[in-house]
Order: C-alpha cells, then sequence, then structure tokens
C-alpha cells in the first residue's frame, strides 16, 4: 500500500514541465499574487515537511527490510496523528476516516507480519494482500479529498488541470513531441539523482538547458506557440530565479518559500496558470 505520495509527486512535477507555461502577458503586465486561503497553516507547513522526508527516506514499499520499515511507520503515524491534529474543518472528516483506517486496518496488519512486506506477499489471505496494496474504497475516497486539498492549497500540485480545449495532431506535432520528449529525458536524470541540488543546478545553468527552451519554441505548433514562448520565458526568468533563490534546492523550496515562489515553481501562479492549462491540454491529448 501507498500510504502518501512522496518524492514521485516531485518526479511528475519535473517531468511535466516542458508542456507548461509562461511569464506575464505580452503588455508585461504582472497579475496581483494573493496565497490560497491556508497556505501558511501548520497543516501545510507538516505536510510539506513530510514530502521533504520521504524525499530523502523513500517511501514505505521502499524500505530496505523490516526494521527500517517498522521505523518509517512510527514515522507516518506521527506525521498522521498530526495532520489529524491540525486538519481545518473543511477536511476534518476525510482526515479522520483516513487516519482510522491507518490505525485499524493497515498498522495491525504490519504488525501481525512484523513489518515484513514479503511476508505479506507470501503469506497474507487475499483479502490482506490487496488491503496491503490499497486502502479500501471509503479509505481510498477520503485520501484523494485530502491530497485534492493539499495540492491546491499547500503548494504542491505539480500543474493545474488541463484547459478543456481540444487539440488534434498536425504535421508539426511530431516534432513538438519529441523536443517534449528530450527535455523530458534531461528532467529524469534530476529524478534519479533525488533531486539532488548539483544536479539540478548543473542542467538549469548550463547551455543543455538553453538548448532544450531553444528547442521547444522552434517546434511548437501554431495553436500553442504563444503559450509555449511564455512558458520558455517563465522557465529562463522567474522560474529559474526561484530556484536560484532557494539553492537548487527542491528540499529548500518545500520547506521555505513564499506562498508566491510556490506558485512560480509550480507554474499555479496566475501569471502563467493558463499558458499551463492550455499546454497541458496539449500534451496529454497530442502527444500522450
Amino acid at each position: 500500500m501507498t500510504p502518501v505520495r512522496s518524492y514521485l509527486v516531485l518526479v511528475s512535477l519535473l517531468l511535466t514541465l516542458a508542456a507548461v507555461a509562461g511569464c506575464s502577458g505580452s503588455d508585461g503586465d504582472e497579475t496581483a499574487f494573493i496565497p490560497v486561503a491556508g497556505s501558511d497553516t501548520a497543516y501545510c507547513d507538516a505536510y510539506r515537511a513530510w514530502q521533504v522526508h520521504e524525499l530523502d527516506g523513500g517511501e514505505g514499499q521502499d524500505q530496505p527490510n523490516p526494521a527500517a520499515l517498522r521505523k518509517y511507520w512510527n514515522e507516518y503515524l506521527i506525521f498522521e496523528e498530526t495532520l489529524l491534529h491540525e486538519a481545518p474543518p473543511e477536511i476534518r472528516g476525510q482526515v479522520q476516516t483516513k487516519v482510522g483506517g491507518i490505525r485499524t486496518l493497515i498498522t495491525p496488519l504490519l504488525e501481525k507480519y512484523e513489518f515484513d512486506a514479503k511476508r505479506i506477499q507470501r503469506e497474507g489471505t487475499a483479502e490482506e494482500k490487496a488491503l496491503f496494496e490499497a486502502p479500501p474504497p471509503d479509505i481510498q475516497h477520503a485520501q484523494d479529498a485530502q491530497h485534492a486539498y493539499e495540492d491546491k492549497t499547500c503548494g504542491t500540485q505539480p500543474s493545474p488541470p488541463a484547459a478543456k480545449v481540444v487539440f488534434e495532431a498536425t504535421p508539426s506535432s511530431k516534432s513538438f513531441c519529441s523536443a517534449l520528449t528530450v527535455f523530458n529525458g534531461e528532467l529524469e536524470k534530476v529524478a534519479s539523482s533525488k533531486f539532488d541540488p548539483d544536479v539540478l543546478r548543473t542542467l538549469v545553468t548550463g547551455d543543455r538547458f538553453t538548448e532544450l527552451l531553444d528547442g521547444l519554441d522552434a517546434a511548437a505548433p501554431a495553436e500553442i506557440a504563444a503559450d509555449v514562448e511564455a512558458d520558455t520565458e517563465w522557465f529562463r526568468t522567474r522560474w529559474t530565479s526561484v530556484l536560484a533563490e532557494y539553492d537548487y534546492d527542491i528540499r529548500n523550496i518545500y520547506l521555505e518559500a513564499t506562498p508566491e515562489d510556490l506558485a512560480v515553481f509550480n507554474r499555479t501562479h496566475p501569471d502563467v496558470v493558463e499558458h499551463t492549462a492550455r499546454t497541458t491540454a496539449f500534451e496529454e491529448q497530442v502527444c500522450g
């Protein structure tokens, strides 16, 4: 079972950067930024801190042995109890449902098999194996609602939803999708390093990053050319500036960034979000 999202969310964030959007409008005006209500609460602070913890320590299923899983799980229980204590009214019920399932279903299962995931797969009943792989529907529903709140409020959403616009493949689509694949390949190297700041710094400050952005500009189909141009300008300026301010360390961004800096990094800032939504839609519908 995957109890919470881990650094894979951040992987997703980096792997979708190529299809996102740009700076302020063509007239150069910037939109006033208004933080999402609740973004600076103790709940969001705890949630972002756990994302960093998992980035450094791995998810539950990544633990190398039962002793490591036991240690991880104890830390996870403390984290979940903290979230429940700090949960705002709008999601308190969902968090209670999720934490209740962790207390009464998942933890007893792990204790029964002495935190040995291989034993569960080898000796567990069909019901136990199913529970270990995924929570029951009511807990899954509560968890989904909780995650949706965290994405929107805590500044960790990898990208806004795709725009409600329909794109179709054209002769120019293939070259753009190929350029996107190349860009994603470079970002995968950062992800595989567990977001080593030196690896990210080397990519963003080097000539290769400029070449990748230039390649996206050159290959952009007409219907999203303005969005891609705004996108690449965003990366060259405000996005890069935020990375530099926090020493190219995603951990620092999640732990220390202002709500606006998080929005710049995640491309949910009002100056970029419409472009992001359109190019995300194009990537999903045409590039796959």
